[in-house]
């Protein structure tokens, strides 16, 4: 299927992803009402507050808005650099979710249920993961809005790249479906174009275990809280480009663990399923793509490979939030695990591991040169 063909719903799903979180943030001063406060309970209506207001277009009620804010007259400057920051962070946001939607629609764009599941599975994920850029992208002004960019620049930059990402987990899988569901009713009953050749279930295995060890190399390795410290204080220097430690281990670390101690083995075993749960989502959503796309691209299958290590990254997020919660007579919110912490690294490795078994695919399936004739003995 042609991108003209496919440009219609991505650009649909952008501008649904987009409205949802306007939608949310705008609802943000609702919270702090009694009646809110009374329903959720001011703890967790405060956390569900810091949830919406990095997508709310409403100034917060702080001092830096207000005039005088520092240099007598500049809140109104503060204010304006925020408002940008928001105009930013949504532009990004209807740009960035149809760059990568655009080619997971076109290689996923085949009939059947489990194609569909697969294109909901990955615009989910790399819905998330725009959201993430977005926010990533309009940090610098959110920075200079706090009047505190020539003091510690990137540990403040590291801060405002970790806001936002709770709200995209919901709203992406409503923009993912309908984006999915505007497809099929746009495909209609055309006939499907005959595609390349799908490589053999064996390629497909070995391609979604070498990108499966991409994923579990940042898992084990550059997630273990040792290593962490390393990265934290390995970055020296000074000035404005000073302690980057904060920003690095964002990109790099997919979660965060650490070696047993004492008598609670068991208690680590648990919380290392959700870890074992990413690599096993991982293996299948790449085994999955690699079989079902439409040919086996690079670019469709970073994309597919960041999407499937998002999600990983958000189911085990979740059982970490479940097994915080049990037993615990307090609110749900208080012990949700912040959503979304390791999309940063998800989409770096993710993208390795979806190039890698692409890579992969493409060695295995590489054609053979034909063997040379048997020269024929000429007659004396």
């Amino acid at each position: 299927m042609t991108y003209r063909r496919v440009f219609g719903p991505a650009l649909f799903g952008s501008l649904l992803l987009a409205g949802l979180l306007w939608w949310a943030g705008s609802s943000a001063h609702a919270l702090s009402l009694p009646g809110a406060t009374r329903f959720f309970g001011p703890d967790q209506a405060n956390r569900l507050l810091a949830w919406a207001m990095p997508w709310s277009t409403d100034l917060p009620s702080s001092n830096q808005f207000a005039d005088p804010a520092g240099a007598a007259g500049h809140g109104g400057d503060y204010a304006a650099l925020r408002q940008t920051a928001m105009r930013v962070r949504y532009a990004a946001l209807v740009l960035l979710f149809p760059c990568g939607a655009l080619p997971l629609l076109r290689r996923l764009s085949g009939r059947g249920a489990g194609r569909a599941a697969l294109c909901v599975a990955a615009l989910w994920g790399w819905g998330i993961v725009a959201a993430m850029l977005a926010v990533a992208v309009s940090a610098p002004w959110m920075v200079a809005s706090g009047g505190s960019a020539a003091f510690r620049l990137l540990p403040h930059l590291a801060s405002f790249m970790s806001q936002g990402r709770e709200l995209p987990v919901g709203a992406a899988l409503v923009a993912a479906a309908a984006t999915t569901g505007l497809m099929a009713l746009l495909r209609g009953e055309t006939a499907s174009e005959p595609g390349p050749a799908v490589p053999t279930a064996a390629t497909a295995r070995l391609a979604a275990s070498v990108g499966t060890a991409v994923v579990a190399f940042a898992l084990v390795v550059l997630s273990n809280d040792r290593v962490a410290g390393h990265i934290q204080t390995a970055f020296g220097g000074g000035g404005r480009l000073s302690e980057p430690g904060d920003l690095v281990r964002q990109w790099v670390q997919l979660s965060a663990w650490t070696m047993p101690t004492g008598s609670a083995f068991g208690h680590w075993l648990l919380y290392r399923l959700g870890d074992v749960a990413l690599l096993v989502l991982v293996w299948w959503g790449l085994r999955l793509l690699l079989v079902r796309l439409d040919g086996v691209t690079y670019p469709a299958c970073a994309l597919g490979g960041a999407a499937v290590t998002t999600l990983g990254v958000v189911v085990s997020e979740l059982w970490t939030s479940l097994l915080s919660y049990r037993g615990s007579t307090a609110g749900p919110l208080l012990y949700y695990v912040s959503m979304g912490s390791g999309v940063s690294a998800a989409l770096v490795f993710g993208s390795l591991a979806g190039g890698a078994g692409a890579l992969t695919v493409r060695l295995r399936t590489r054609p053979q040169p034909p063997a040379p004739a048997a020269v024929q003995a000429q007659p004396v």
